[in-house]
């Protein structure tokens, strides 16, 4: 009578197995083993390349917005392509999503702005953006009232940055950038977005 003994081509698969979730666990430089990253990062990777869009937003880089089982939109080209038919520069238009959305297309705020750059219903209407959850139609909207803002105070990035932000109406009013925190610290933190990103161009 034959006796059954184990298995060899399953137990093969399972050390094969467990040799890549290892080498994915602590890959050194090279990519072989003997790295010294934690569990914790590898997840938090893993994660991010699973998202639809990764959240990530730079010069040179193929992020993808897949939406409602419509064909992806890569977000980099759509904004490269909007930023020069309404000429306003692509790194503002980045950092401006970056900030406002991070790169969310479903993202809605606790007042109402929605989509990648935040419109409120009432500026989406006025701009003629139906759907503000579509990535071409709200950054399309979204670069032409920064455009806007940008041409109403000279090309001061300040201004117009805080009048995308808060109205022109406050700006005006206040005669500069309103003094309160969330709006100068959206002004600064956009602007320094925009600075590094300029700095490691060159």
């Amino acid at each position: 009578m034959r006796t059954s003994g184990p298995d060899l081509a399953n137990i093969q698969r399972v050390q094969k197995r467990v040799s890549q979730i290892r080498e994915r666990i602590f890959p050194s430089a090279d990519g072989k083993k003997g790295g010294e990253r934690t569990f914790t990062e590898v997840l938090n990777k893993i994660e991010k390349k699973e998202r639809t869009f990764s959240g990530k937003i730079g010069r040179n880089t193929n992020n993808t917005v897949n939406l409602n089982g419509k064909d992806p939109v890569d977000l980099e080209d759509l904004i490269i392509r909007k930023s020069e038919k309404y000429g306003v520069d692509a790194d503002l238009v980045r950092a401006v999503i970056k900030m406002e959305s991070g790169g969310n297309p479903r993202a809605v705020s606790s007042a109402g702005a929605q989509g990648l750059m935040q419109l409120i219903p009432s500026t989406a209407e006025m701009l003629g953006v139906k759907d503000p959850f579509d990535p071409e139609q709200n950054v399309d909207g979204g670069i032409r009232y920064l455009r806007d803002m940008l041409q109403r105070y000279g090309g001061n990035e300040r201004l117009g940055l805080a009048a995308y932000h808060s109205g022109p109406s406050r700006v005006d009013g206040y005669g500069g950038v309103p003094p309160h925190p969330a709006v100068t610290h959206y002004v600064k933190t956009v602007q320094a977005i925009v600075g590094r990103t300029r700095t490691n161009k060159y």
